[in-house]
């Protein structure tokens, strides 16, 4: 660790040079203020005994795609995994390829099964992470290119050469002033149960740019941008399908993210990811139209959310712990935190600091007449040895699916 004096000096120097810099290095601002009660160093430290998430534990599978020979990989960065009103499984891939997975067969290796792969439409230029289907098989999917959009498939045949449109629902929101806000970075889904309006997540004002080497969107900096930046730019949307409607419903987080809602349309769960926070948006009741925290302690930031309609629990993405640099950059005296992450900023894009391996998540229970919003249990592979970033969680017929950004599987994990 540099001393104290040393960061005192590095601040000195970027006050005096951030007024002449600013525009060139600092295209976003420079950092803010931190409150006392909110960064990521704040919650308790992983458990690198808990290793309930490696194929040891003899609950997780791991889902690989079987590739043919010469044939392009389809699941890479499947960041959430879906299911259509039949029970058939659905990926959105980083090449913007909506991929169902059939054929489901065991290997020679434990816990180790691969899966037919095949796409079912391209959704467009940009690069869906989420998505959710309607009663009538339309997908609802959000993509931080083109904001929030639908394709409506026709059947389940992917032999039919008949290719369904993507819609753009919408890529803006009107504010209460009038004025018009743009949706920067779609990220996560849920559609009511009742009404059939779509809770979207708006994670931040930093839009994905493309690799020009590779072509693929750059959807970590954004993320990495407000988690050092703390500009708590997040932002909880609903879509009304009826009227085509979009208000905002609550803002502040920082890198808003996992959206899900209960059985009974009566709330909304909502992520902040560099909080470690589960927020919940009230529907109806007496609290209806407010946002509370109601849970903050969790081993890792937290990422996708989604909750079982048959048991009532709610489970959690946890892709990353909390490394000691960042918790000791967000634990210095905030105007020298604040002028050290906004040197931070100034840095080149490969040199943004990279995520901890490590991959999880937490089964929590979301509050209720019974029983206080509580943790339940966390599963884990402490340094990414088996599954690591894990991004995306989905309850269906007792496992939850697990998604990542970054791997070329899908993880299953028997909660039974």
């Amino acid at each position: 660790m540099f001393p104290l004096t040393t960061f005192a000096i590095i601040a000195i120097i970027i006050a005096v040079a951030i007024p002449h810099l600013s525009p060139h290095l600092l295209p976003y601002g420079p950092a803010f203020d931190v409150p006392p009660n909110r960064g990521p160093h704040l919650g308790p430290r992983l458990d690198p005994l808990n290793t309930s998430l490696r194929l040891s534990s003899g609950k997780l599978t791991k889902i690989f795609e079987r590739i043919e020979d010469g044939a392009r990989p389809l699941v890479m960065g499947p960041e959430t995994v879906v299911f259509d009103p039949h029970g058939k499984l659905y990926i959105l891939n980083e090449y913007a390829q909506l991929v169902t997975l059939t054929d489901i067969r065991e290997t020679d290796k434990p816990f180790i099964l691969t899966a037919r792969a095949i796409e079912v439409a391209h959704l467009g230029v940009g690069r869906p992470l989420s998505g959710k289907f309607d009663r009538t098989g339309c997908l609802y999917f959000t993509d931080v290119v083109m904001g929030l959009a639908r394709i409506c498939l026709t059947n389940n045949n992917e032999s039919d050469s008949h290719v369904p449109p993507v819609e753009i629902l919408t890529s803006r929101v009107q504010l209460n002033d009038g004025s018009w806000s743009p949706i920067n970075f779609a990220d996560d889904i849920d559609i009511g149960p009742r009404t059939g309006h779509i809770y979207f997540s708006d994670a931040c004002d930093v839009r994905s740019e493309r690799d020009g080497r590779t072509g693929r969107w750059d959807i970590m900096y954004p993320s990495k941008v407000e988690g050092i930046r703390w500009n708590m730019s997040g932002r909880l949307l609903r879509y009304k399908p009826e009227t085509g409607e979009v208000d905002v419903l609550a803002t502040g987080a920082s890198f808003g993210n996992g959206v899900a809602v209960d059985k009974d349309e009566k709330y909304v769960l909502f992520t902040s990811t560099f909080d470690r926070t589960v927020m919940k948006y009230h529907i109806q009741g007496e609290k209806a139209g407010q946002i509370e925290k109601i849970l903050d302690q969790f081993p890792g930031l937290v990422d996708g959310v989604d909750c079982s309609f048959q048991s009532g629990k709610c489970y959690v993405a946890i892709p990353t712990a909390v490394s000691p640099s960042q918790g000791y950059l967000f634990s210095l005296p905030l105007y020298i935190s604040k002028l050290m992450r906004t040197f931070l900023l100034m840095l080149p894009r490969n040199a943004t600091p990279n995520e901890r391996p490590y991959g999880g998540f937490a089964e929590i229970n979301s509050g209720n007449e019974d029983a206080p919003p509580g943790i339940l249990r966390v599963f884990q592979d402490p340094d990414g040895r088996d599954i690591d970033f894990v991004t995306g969680v989905t309850e269906h017929a007792g496992k939850v699916y697990l998604g990542s950004l970054h791997n070329d599987f899908i993880g299953v994990y028997s909660l039974t």
